[in-house]
């Protein structure tokens, strides 16, 4: 039957594109995306560590000079008058002190929150706190009580599905965070930064991931590392510029505006300048929030580099027409995605606690073991605290943990403290050396775990992006820039094709093959001999 475009067939296959993101669980799983996930995951997680040592400052003191000090605050408060029109007292200085402070103290809890110890910037992958462990709270739910499955559902609905949607999650925090008006300068300045490294590591990082799956799905050759790593570097700056541009253009616009603002701060001038500033101020927020919310479009600049191999303009240009075009449809697809991906990476994630459980409690089983005090307990003091690996992993030993809230904050605990004193004091050496070992294995399969989910991030964003590609411009989901892989090897390497030997026919005796004829040389005469 003909697959025409008013066909049948066609309309019914239009209908069901969307199952094509179906196909991405298999795609992420890719142990090369895995690994350069992985990768990703790190780097930006060591940039944002750096930063928050730098910009987090200690608390505020509440008896400091700037706050208490008569002499400081009124050459601070110079000038200042009250509603009446009178002078400020001792107490109004005084007064204005203490709003300072809780000032200084609200925006410095802003700043600890984030770059702090235990903050959602400053802490690394393993240390995160992501709710209970999936085996666990599986067990929990098959064999515990009823208000034990209602507490345990309850904390995943709270912490296991935010945690399901990190990859979005984590770019979407700081930019949150940056529209805060609670939040001081420096801080402000501190998370723009976190942005600009977590859009520079990822515009590399998910471009290998996203040219990889491009190829995968549109059912081509096979593609190389090297390869996908040499397409995404030879167009890094259109990867690293394609979501900058609309930040860059939303941050002029905000200090234009700022700028305008200040001849306001004459007397009875700046109202009158105030009727035009104000229409000036509601166009610029327009046209600041048709960039943000085009950002939602953020993942498709990615995609299109990678499918199309065009440029920075094209990859802006596709972004927003097909985010604005179709919004409905954008949304549907990534609605479709965001279930599927925290579906499978529920399943991941359990399938490798449950993997390393296991593992351990093989290693435990050993014969005689317990005789010669060789319990593989003390190989995971180091494990990977976050979605509740050490715990798992100490259940039941003379090191168990426990969650305990310290300062707002976390934090595992020894269940029975002098026990696992007493238990450590046993360890040489080596049993520490073997520990951290073991701890360098667990990490990196823990951050391949979380891998995944990044992995059928992106992987999902590109099906999106040929799905919404076939929607807006009716283009093919196979259709992808491919290049040459003879373009990309040096001159002296290319080397031509042998000339293809002629075979008889049928019929035709083969004629033996003759050697080419040596080069000729140019005849030179002998010299004559001369005569004495």
């Amino acid at each position: 039957m003909a697959d025409g475009r008013d066909g049948s067939s066609s309309t019914t296959r239009q209908r069901y594109l969307w199952t094509e993101i179906f196909r991405c669980f298999l795609v992420a799983l890719d142990p090369r995306k895995l690994l350069v996930a992985a990768a990703g995951i790190l780097a930006v997680s060591c940039g944002w560590y750096v930063l928050s040592a730098i910009f987090h400052r200690s608390a505020p003191d509440e008896k400091a000079t700037s706050y208490t000090d008569l002499t400081y605050l009124k050459a601070e408060f110079k000038g200042h008058k009250l509603p009446d029109g009178k002078d400020y007292a001792d107490d109004d200085f005084l007064a204005e002190g203490k709003k300072k402070f809780d000032r200084d103290s609200a925006q410095w809890r802003q700043l600890n929150a984030l770059a702090g110890p235990g903050g959602r910037l400053s802490t690394m992958p393993w240390y995160e706190d992501r709710g209970s462990n999936p085996y666990l709270m599986s067990s929990t739910i098959l064999a515990g009580t009823a208000i034990d499955r209602q507490n345990e559902i309850t904390k995943f609905w709270s912490y296991s599905i935010p945690t399901l949607l990190e990859p979005l999650v984590k770019l979407l925090v700081p930019v949150a965070k940056v529209f805060d008006k609670d939040i001081s300068p420096m801080t402000r300045v501190y998370l723009l930064l976190c942005i600009l490294w977590s859009l520079a590591c990822w515009a590399y990082f998910a471009g290998i991931i996203t040219r990889i799956a491009a190829v995968q799905l549109s059912g081509k050759d096979r593609i190389g590392l090297g390869q996908a790593v040499a397409f995404v570097t030879k167009r890094y700056l259109s990867y690293l510029l394609s979501p900058i541009v609309p930040l860059g253009m939303i941050g002029f616009a905000a200090l234009a505006l700022a700028l305008l603002g200040l001849p306001t701060l004459l007397p009875f001038v700046g109202d009158l300048l105030y009727l035009v500033l104000v229409p000036l101020g509601l166009l610029g927020g327009f046209f600041m929030a048709a960039l943000l919310v085009g950002l939602i479009g953020y993942p498709l600049m990615y995609t299109t580099l990678s499918v199309e191999g065009s440029d920075t303009f094209d990859a802006l240009s596709r972004a927003y027409n097909y985010v604005m075009q179709a919004p409905w449809q954008y949304l549907w697809y990534c609605g479709i995605a965001t279930l599927y991906g925290a579906a499978v990476t529920f399943v991941v994630v359990l399938l490798a606690s449950l993997s390393v459980y296991l593992g351990k409690w093989a290693l435990s089983q050993t014969p005689f073991n317990e005789y010669f005090h060789q319990q593989p307990d003390y190989l995971f003091i180091h494990a990977p605290e976050s979605l509740g690996w050490k715990q798992l992993l100490l259940h039941g030993t003379p090191l168990e943990k426990q969650l305990v809230q310290k300062d707002s904050i976390y934090q595992l605990v020894d269940k029975n403290p002098t026990e696992a004193e007493r238990y450590r004091k046993t360890l040489a050496w080596y049993n520490y050396a073997a520990t951290y070992v073991t701890t360098f294995w667990l990490t990196l399969l823990f951050l391949c775990m979380l891998g995944f989910s990044y992995s059928f991030f992106w992987s999902a964003m590109t099906v999106v992006y040929l799905l919404m590609r076939r929607h807006v411009d009716e283009v093919d989901l196979d259709e992808i820039y491919l290049e040459d892989d003879g373009d990309d090897l040096p001159p002296s390497i290319m080397v031509p094709a042998p000339t293809p030997v002629p075979t008889p026919t049928p019929g035709q005796t083969a004629l033996p093959m003759v050697p080419p004829p040596p080069a000729t040389v140019p005849f030179t005469p002998p010299t004559p001999p001369t005569t004495p």
